[in-house]
């Protein structure tokens, strides 16, 4: 023990930093075990488990910790007694260690908040949202009692900088020559070294409960090394195979009977779908559902009554109850249902900068001469929604701007019930053009800060928590259904009400599966399908399939998914997306995970508990048509050649320069490490 003491002696000014790091490794633990007690099922944890999340967290909190005092020790190496002690560089320290002090308290606050939401660490989604300060800040100020948050950080961190503030002077006073200094530096970037080299995102995963290994992490290092890897180049990090094999394996698997292949195609999918069932020309209207995840619908087994609206529809369509989704983001639905491309990791291809010629289902659906419009109650530049959209294929894109004297807007737009009653409106309009219409309606209301008006739902309005959120959103699609009605086009209508992705990322697993589950419904003319289920198991890519399915006729095809109602049930599968990872999941129930450390791991996936069993040795057959989803699905994106090979003319909305043609782009994505 005396030897610590004069150890800690003998660093003169450096004991100011010593004590921050042990400030920071302190914070960072109690934060831990917070969020272990609240977030994680620790009762579930072997006394092994335990030492193994605080060893492998206290790994990273002393990198983060000692890459925090960075600025300070910089300073105090290379800067003299005499320097040190002028006013500019005074205030200079002062302000770091104002700033060291308020950041443990403020940044467990916020570490608290996004665990609470999205049960994990801060990852890519808080990275993604930091491009657009307007929503987050407004979620954040209308769903968190802000003021009395940051007025604790500040006593907090500020109560810390005042008692210290005084000793830290008198510490700067000792004289230090530059060689001892020096010695200091060194050794403390011989540690940050040592920690850099032996501490990765992979070596969080210690037990199998997912949030334990969460909490293993360190938010700081998490939300770097997510924005360093935001575009990260899937042929380096991901276990791929020949590009031959790989085309040949997702053709195996999406190609039918009676596809017409066009080999001589840029795109090795390139097909035109023979369909036995004559064109129809319905009008098709999406309704993608915020955060409706399957958990909440009764019609799905939930007992909390509070989708009346939606079961009550179930009884009038067609109800597939083993829909997932591809993502956990609205932007990964949205590519999902228009593209119908596998989900490429880890940021939706709406926010990259490949995405101006895109095959979409807007497009199929303008050779057959149909108007398009998507209406969302959200700004337009969010997740690059407008952009991508209006590039291709929609001629028509309704945002937050629009809609006049809504009911209410929250941090995300305008409310469900302003979108359900403009798009009336809107698509009367299209109807009196006497062309069919294909519009996507994009609900935002189901999303915390929860917001809803009086007299509409069963519940006092000051109770904003996700049910009666639900219940709201609920309550609007039921409004819209009942004016629908009224309108002379919903005879020739098809709708899909859908979830775009669960409410949150839960559970103990790896990959959590239940959160991922959504339910999916199709109302078409003349009762089809009228109170029928579809259980075979499929996810987002395979709704424009089935749409085209419904409308029947021939039509060209790059689409990566299936008609649903057409499939074996022995032949469905999802692909899926979480963070870093992607995943297969076949109708066996068994899962089959790639990481980007190129890795594949292989569960059983339990249908009723959602548990994953893992098993020992990854079948080669199973891992290689994963690889081929994945890997086909990144390089055709990044080449461009997403589109059919067709003449200019016959590509509605696209460029004549564009869709000739098309020569593979050159690419180049840093692979990007911390």
């Amino acid at each position: 023990m005396r030897f610590l003491f004069n150890a800690f002696g003998r660093l003169q000014r450096f004991r100011i930093l010593a004590v921050i790091t042990l400030i920071y490794l302190f914070g960072f633990l109690l934060t831990r075990v917070a969020l272990l007690f609240w977030f994680a099922d620790w009762r579930q944890l072997r006394f092994a488990d335990w030492l193994n999340v605080f060893q492998t967290g206290l790994r990273f909190d002393l990198l983060i910790a000692l890459l925090g005092i960075q600025t300070q020790l910089w300073h105090f190496t290379w800067i003299g007694r005499s320097w040190l002690k002028t006013r500019p560089s005074r205030w200079f320290i002062e302000f770091c260690w104002l700033f060291a002090f308020c950041f443990v308290p403020q940044f467990a606050v916020i570490e608290s908040l996004f665990f609470s939401e999205f049960d994990g660490r801060l990852n890519y989604i808080a990275f993604e949202y930091l491009v657009y300060p307007t929503e987050v800040c407004c979620n954040i100020w209308q769903s968190f009692p802000v003021i009395e948050l940051t007025s604790l950080v500040a006593l907090v961190g500020g109560g810390m900088w005042w008692v210290m503030r005084r000793r830290f002077h008198r510490m700067l006073d000792d004289q230090m020559p530059l060689r001892q200094r020096v010695g200091v530096f060194v050794g403390v970037w011989t540690l940050i070294v040592g920690l850099w080299l032996t501490s990765d995102m992979g070596s969080m995963n210690v037990t199998k409960n997912r949030p334990a290994n969460e909490c293993a992490g360190n938010g700081v290092y998490s939300f770097l090394y997510h924005a360093w890897t935001c575009q990260i180049d899937y042929d380096q990090s991901y276990l791929t195979i020949k590009p031959e094999i790989a085309a040949a394996e997702v053709r195996k698997r999406i190609f039918t009977a009676a596809d017409e292949w066009h080999e001589t195609s840029q795109n090795p999918f390139d097909r035109t779908v023979r369909q036995a069932e004559p064109r129809r020309d319905w009008n098709v209207v999406i309704v993608m559902e915020e955060s409706l995840g399957s958990d909440f619908v009764g019609a799905l087994g939930d007992d909390r009554g509070l989708t009346p609206c939606l079961d009550k529809l179930a009884t009038q369509g067609l109800l597939f109850d083993n829909f997932y989704a591809t993502g956990n983001r609205t932007a990964r639905a949205l590519e999902a249902v228009m593209t119908t491309l596998p989900p490429i990791p880890t940021e939706s291809i709406l926010k990259r900068d490949h995405s101006k010629h895109v095959y979409t289902l807007a497009h199929v659906l303008a050779d057959r001469g149909y108007n398009r419009l998507f209406m969302t109650t959200g700004r337009g530049i969010f997740d690059g929604r407008r952009k991508f959209l209006t590039d291709n294929g929609f001629d028509r894109f309704i945002e937050q701007k629009d809609f006049v004297n809504p009911v209410f807007v929250n941090a995300w737009g305008a409310s469900d019930e302003d979108l359900f009653n403009k798009a009336l409106t809107e698509l009367d309009g299209l109807h009196d053009e006497g062309k069919p219409f294909f519009a996507c309606l994009l609900s935002v209301s189901n999303h915390r800060p929860f917001t809803y008006p009086d007299g509409r739902i069963d519940r006092p309005s000051s109770q904003q928590r996700r049910d009666n959120a639900v219940k709201y959103a609920d309550w609007s699609i039921g409004m819209f259904f009942d004016k629908v009605g009224e309108h002379a086009w919903k005879k020739n209508t098809l709708f899909v009400v859908m979830g775009d992705h669960g409410a949150r990322v839960f559970g103990s697993q790896l990959f959590p599966m239940k959160s991922y589950r959504v339910p999916v419904l199709m109302l078409g003319p003349d009762e089809v399908g009228k109170g029928a289920r579809c259980s075979t198991l499929a996810c987002s890519l395979d709704i424009a399939p089935t749409i085209m399915g419904l409308l029947g006729g021939d039509y060209r095809s790059t689409f990566f998914g299936r008609d649903v109602r057409h499939l074996p049930p022995e032949q469905g599968y999802a692909l899926m997306q979480h963070n870093h990872d992607v995943a297969l999941l076949t109708a066996d129930q068994r899962l089959v995970v790639l990481d980007a450390r190129r890795q594949a791991w292989v569960y059983t996936l339990d249908p009723k508990t959602f548990a994953l069993k893992p098993e020992r040795l990854p079948p080669k057959d199973r891992v290689q048509a994963t690889a081929a989803f994945f890997q086909t699905a990144y390089r055709l994106y990044y080449d461009e050649r997403l589109f059919p090979t067709l003449d200019a003319a016959s590509i509605t909305g696209a460029p004549a320069s564009e869709s000739s043609a098309i020569v593979p782009a050159s690419h180049a994505v840093a692979t990007k490490r911390p």
